[in-house]
């Protein structure tokens, strides 16, 4: 079976815990929290819990063990293995005792992969014995709704239009956001609300700078104009900083126009669409959205998540380099692209 993130957490609120969950994902922030929601509800004590690499096959087997000893004087057993890339060895171990489960233990494996593979028998297993979940990048009209949640958590008003901007630099990833808003929080003192402004000023934008520079570029697919920009983007900073926010811009951009797109074929009214896709201060817009299809867009956003994936597991490769690649590759219209 497979879950969404939040119902795991419902399901683990409401005492329900499966003999395994196997995590996917590139979101590690959010799949984290997560692991610790679900340590803190289980209510596991030394004799109860154990932590994994699952490294090696024998790790694995030593998981395993533990998995089958019986809980001391508990109802059960928690035992977690944190192994992005898990030896095929290993996998195979694991694989083989989720045929037979110990009722009494529930099993937590973690993957750093996006999705799990189709032929992935681990996977297939755990799937058919408990639940497998992945932690997808948020996209940026969830991202803004937690975020306003969050904030009012804090005791603070979040503008929608700061949302956006916070989103439009610093990503999807709610480990940077959540970062970000506390950052905010302490910034905006003892005032309620947090403005576009505070958001500004907190990310250290001058007063006229505007956020959404990158997003707008790429939409218009103007190759030199996005080159500049990321050139201004880099100077003086970590490249890595650099890369992961401006694919969060670039996913957020065609997803929007996708939407957008969609919702007009539905009969929806460009008014109501800006409201609801949030779109500010854009008056080209439609215009922007009009020249690039379906197709084209779905085929760009796969390559952003693909770009961001390969970052994410493939050390050797140059973030800078690879984020031009990207752009140049966005960039070129679509016959070119298909040649090359």
């Amino acid at each position: 079976m497979e879950l969404r993130p939040d119902e795991l957490l419902t399901e683990w609120r409401a005492g329900r815990f499966r003999p395994v969950y196997y995590l996917f994902g590139t979101e590690p922030a959010e799949k984290a929290d997560a692991v610790l929601a679900l340590k803190a509800l289980f209510k596991a004590d030394d004799f109860n819990f154990r932590e994994f690499s699952g490294a090696t096959a024998d790790d694995a087997a030593a998981a395993v063990a533990e998995a089958l000893t019986l809980p001391v004087f508990a109802e059960r057993r928690l035992v977690i293995v944190r192994g992005p890339k898990l030896p095929a060895e290993a996998r195979a171990v694991l694989a083989d005792y989720l045929k037979s489960a110990a009722a009494a233990t529930t099993l937590i494996l973690l993957s750093d992969e996006r999705r799990p593979d189709k032929k992935d028998a681990l996977a297939a297993a755990a799937a058919s014995a408990g639940a497998i979940c992945a932690f997808s990048p948020l996209d940026p009209e969830e991202a803004a709704a937690r975020l306003i949640a969050q904030a009012k958590r804090a005791g603070k008003i979040l503008a929608p239009q700061a949302a956006d901007a916070l989103i439009a630099e610093a990503g999807t990833e709610w480990g940077a956001l959540a970062g970000e808003l506390e950052k905010l929080t302490l910034f905006a003192g003892d005032g309620a609300e947090i403005s576009l402004d505070a958001v500004r000023a907190c990310l250290g934008y001058r007063k006229a700078a505007d956020p959404w520079t990158f997003e707008r570029l790429i939409q218009s697919r103007d190759l030199k104009a996005c080159l500049g920009q990321l050139g201004e983007l880099f100077s003086g900073a970590k490249p890595d900083e650099v890369v992961f926010r401006a694919l969060a811009q670039a996913r957020g951009a065609f997803l929007k126009q996708l939407r957008a797109k969609r919702m007009l074929k539905a009969g929806v009214a460009p008014r109501e669409i800006e409201t609801r896709l949030r779109i500010f201060y854009d008056r080209d817009f439609f215009v922007r959205a009009a020249r690039v299809g379906e197709e084209r867009l779905r085929r760009d956003l796969r390559r952003c998540l693909e770009t961001e994936a390969d970052l994410k597991s493939k050390s050797w490769l140059d973030p800078k380099l690879e984020l031009e690649r990207l752009v140049v590759e966005l960039c070129t219209p679509t016959s070119r692209a298909a040649a090359a």
